[in-house]
């Protein structure tokens, strides 16, 4: 006889029926809301206070957040603001430096024009008596050698401001002696008479035209200036160096 499998029963749970809304009255609803309302609203406030304590603290870091980024923005322009004022104190300073080293470079470039104009005028009064000494030993050279040949009164009027302007005035005043030497021989006693009333002295020497403290000279006009102009300004130019030829034209 084959061996057969025991079969087990398991037995059933019974067959809870569920209730149905039908079974439930109107105030069980009602408590049933207010009981889901009772567990649901301390939820729903405890979500609040967190959301607002969230909030609240969202809010006070970022207001912590921008109080501290304002900070740095006005310690930042606080900053600028320095460097910038000490740039402006800076230039201001390098420009006030540059207006007065201008001003100094003025100063010297004139003083340095001046002494240069005080030096050519000094070579050009140091030239020009150079030349008028010159011209003063040939005009007493032609005079001792043309002295026999113009009349004694005559002969302290040899002028010219130049060597030519010299021999053209003895040319003259030996024209001049020639006629009154013929003259004289034609009629010896009226002229010996004439001479001894009247008296041929040199062109007297009056103020110049303009008072010569109120003239200034520049090196171009000494060079330019005449002899005859140099002979009246000589002791103004050369000062004591026009009466002391012992000394140098620089002392």
């Amino acid at each position: 006889m084959a061996d057969q499998t025991d079969v087990v029963e398991i037995p059933t749970a019974p067959e809870v029926s569920e209730p149905t809304m039908s079974s439930y009255s109107a105030d069980d609803l009602a408590k049933v809301r207010e009981q889901e309302k009772a567990k649901l609203y301390p939820q729903m406030e405890k979500m609040k206070e967190e959301l607002a304590a969230l909030k609240k603290e969202r809010e006070e870091e970022a207001a912590r957040k921008a109080a501290r980024s304002a900070e740095r923005q006005a310690k930042e322009a606080e900053r600028l603001a320095q460097k910038q004022a000490k740039k402006e104190e800076q230039e201001e300073k390098e420009l006030k430096f540059k207006d007065l080293l201008k001003k100094k470079e003025q100063e010297f470039a004139a003083q340095l024009e001046q002494e240069r104009l005080e030096r050519e005028k000094a070579f050009a009064i140091l030239e020009k008596e150079r030349q008028f000494n010159e011209l003063i030993n040939y005009r007493s050279a032609r005079l001792e050698q043309e002295r026999d040949s113009i009349v004694p009164e005559l002969i302290d009027l040899i002028a010219g401001n130049t060597q030519d302007e010299i021999e053209q005035s003895i040319a003259t005043l030996k024209e001049k002696s020639s006629s009154i030497l013929q003259s004289a021989q034609a009629a010896l006693q009226s002229v010996r008479q004439q001479q001894k009333g009247a008296s041929v002295t040199a062109p007297a020497s009056g103020p110049l035209d303009n008072d010569p403290s109120q003239q200034s000279f520049t090196p171009d006009s000494l060079r330019d200036m005449s002899m005859a102009d140099y002979a009246k300004q000589r002791a103004k130019l050369l000062g004591n160096a026009a009466s002391n030829r012992g000394q140098g034209l620089f002392g």
